[in-house]
């Protein structure tokens, strides 16, 4: 019996952990200036690698700005004295290709944009 309620202790600490897991919705990227994150009425500074959960609210003062991956959806650029309330986040289980062309492919591009116009 004893070994029944360690077991289910176990699985209910694994599900909880689960689920806790599933509300991360983005990643800070990046972040300049006075960039904070207001959850459940505590601010945290918004530096590289904050998660971002459902329900948060990513707040820049004058002169800052943030770049958040989300998960499932495209990335934001959120620019100074915004207030973001991220409680109806939505985002696509698919992965969203996020990253532009390699530079060599723009590069080379470039250079096929400016030889067509001579």
């Amino acid at each position: 019996m004893k070994t029944l309620g360690l077991a289910l202790a176990a699985l209910l600490a694994v599900a909880t952990t689960c689920a806790a897991a599933q509300d991360v919705i983005g990643l800070v990227k990046r972040s300049k200036g006075d960039v904070t994150i207001e959850r459940h009425g505590v601010r945290v500074p918004a530096v590289k690698g904050t998660e971002i959960y459902r329900g948060d609210h990513l707040i820049t003062s004058r002169d800052a700005y943030a770049y958040v991956e989300m998960r499932g959806a495209a990335p934001l650029a959120i620019g100074p004295e915004t207030d973001v309330a991220l409680d109806r986040f939505a985002g696509d289980e698919k992965r969203v290709m996020s990253r532009s062309a390699p530079r060599f492919l723009q590069s080379l591009a470039g250079y096929f944009a400016l030889n067509r116009q001579r």
